[in-house]
């Protein structure tokens, strides 16, 4: 099945922010990924689909602005956006670190990274254990320390900082 690539039209379709060529060019660019050249067609379009997936659910809810068109079938184009500059970002269009971060995602995939995984939920209390005299609180939470074994993906945000939130509050214009 082809890549539905967003052109900035606000498709009900789109599962891709970039297309496949254009990604192949960025990798190229960037200093080609072993991974990336020797995978088949097949699974580089899937991964693209795959990273543009969770550019959109891990990022989605931060974001600047609004959707440009209610039935967007990805969280671009965007209106009442603008970049950490201030200069306002086109609302047909899908922003060339968007694009990119969808590819830097799809690498991880084709390397092997499960982005969106299953994890235990770090935060849920396993165990607690009060005493009054003098005094004691302990808490032991399941899968460890809060925030165990969560996968950062650095470049990949440091692509879409601009088009954030500021500490995660939600903006509407």
């Amino acid at each position: 099945m082809s890549l539905v690539v967003e052109t900035g039209s606000g498709s009900s379709t789109a599962d891709s922010y970039i297309s496949f060529a254009d990604a192949d060019s960025y990798v190229a660019a960037h200093g080609a990924d072993a991974t990336w050249t020797a995978a088949d067609d097949v699974d580089k379009e899937e991964a693209l689909r795959l990273g543009t997936q969770y550019i959109d659910l891990e990022y989605g809810e931060r974001l600047k602005g609004y959707k440009a068109e209610q039935d967007n079938a990805l969280c671009w184009p965007r209106y009442n956006v603008s970049d950490s500059d201030g200069y306002a970002v086109d609302s047909d269009a899908v922003p060339v670190r968007v694009k990119n971060a969808a590819v830097e995602a799809a690498l991880r995939v084709i390397a092997g990274d499960d982005l969106l995984g299953t994890q235990s939920n770090p935060g849920a209390i396993k165990r607690e254990r009060k005493k009054l005299g003098p005094m004691e609180k302990e808490v032991e939470y399941m899968g460890g320390k809060p925030a165990s074994g969560v996968k950062v993906y650095p470049k990949i945000r440091a692509l879409l900082v601009p088009f954030l939130t500021p500490n995660n509050m939600m903006m509407r214009g």
